[in-house]
């Protein structure tokens, strides 16, 4: 039984495996100092390296931080009447901590500005892309907002989820075709349910949606139509966790179905607008919008909606 838990734990070790930061600091460092550079590298440096590495770093009383990986050398001087040490070295590092890298992956964020990315690449426009750290682990996603294909090529690159992104990280391609199971209850107490999926369309940020809805689980549509999402980071800096993971999303649909008690052939119109949150595969939203439904020639159900949901979504 030893045997077996001495196994597990090993197991589990491996599998938390990451790289490691080892700071010395000179006599004379202040411990507040030794601290912000020790956050510092840990924000800017450690998500870059693979899981077997380890960042060396020594920082004398003149503030010279000398920075080492394996073979490869770095030193910074830090001025000593700078405000935040931290904010300073992330700044620094984000460009010139890359020589401590052994190498970088093809496709990656290699550039960042005020409100995102980008990548010296022709990534297809309103295509959502994985962001890799240096161990392989997923550490966001990001959108294709624009790509200018002509020379120099260039993809400018929002995000939409997940954590602190740094330049060097590497991006793998996502499905173009997310598959979407959402849940919401409306302001009239009613539930409804959806399943659905949509395509980018050659013009960020809209996107062509099709599915299946029920907005109150008395009525069933095939629905398609148009729809669009902004993330916030698109406004505004991407470093609040809040921020990158806010959007705003509006949709216009249009409908064919039936009443499931009544029979018959139903046509609806929706157009909605709401708040997402985006947290991995899940999303929760909250919004409203106006709903219309008629059968023959007459009105089933007409008005204004307040709706809270949650949705899974698995991309193809």
């Amino acid at each position: 039984m030893r045997k077996l838990w001495a196994l597990l734990l090993c197991l589990l070790l491996f599998s938390l495996s990451a790289a490691s930061l080892e700071l010395d600091s000179e006599e004379g460092v202040v411990e507040s100092m030794g601290l912000s550079v020790r956050r510092a590298l840990e924000r800017s440096m450690l998500p870059l390296l693979k899981e077997d590495e380890i960042l060396v770093a020594r920082l004398d009383a003149s503030l010279a931080l000398e920075l080492r990986v394996d073979d490869r050398h770095l030193t910074l001087n830090i001025p000593a009447h700078t405000k935040d040490v931290e904010d300073y070295l992330v700044s620094n590092l984000s460009y010139d901590g890359l020589v401590l890298l052994q190498e970088l992956p093809a496709l990656r964020l290699e550039f960042s500005h005020e409100r995102g990315f980008a990548a010296g690449s022709a990534l297809v426009e309103g295509r959502p892309y994985l962001v890799l750290d240096g161990q392989g682990n997923k550490r966001g996603v990001v959108v294709a907002s624009h790509v200018r294909r002509q020379e120099p090529v260039l993809a400018f690159l929002q995000q939409t989820s997940g954590k602190e992104l740094l330049v060097g990280m590497g991006l793998e391609p996502m499905g173009l075709f997310p598959l979407s199971v959402d849940m919401y209850l409306q302001g009239d107490g009613s539930m409804g349910l959806g399943v659905g999926t949509s395509y980018p369309l050659g013009s960020y940020p809209f996107r062509l949606h099709f599915g299946f809805a029920s907005p109150d689980l008395q009525q069933g549509y095939l629905v398609a139509g148009l729809g669009a999402a902004l993330p916030f980071s698109h406004l505004f800096s991407p470093n609040n966790h809040l921020v990158r993971s806010l959007s705003l999303e509006g949709k216009a649909l249009f409908g064919v179905g039936t009443s499931f008690s009544e029979g018959g052939l139903y046509y609806a119109a929706e157009g909605s607008i709401s708040l997402v949150y985006q947290r991995g595969a899940w999303s929760f939203r909250v919004g409203g919008g106006n709903h219309v439904s008629a059968s023959a020639g007459t009105l089933k159900r007409q008005g204004l909606f307040l709706n809270l949901g949650t949705a899974y979504t698995y991309t193809l």
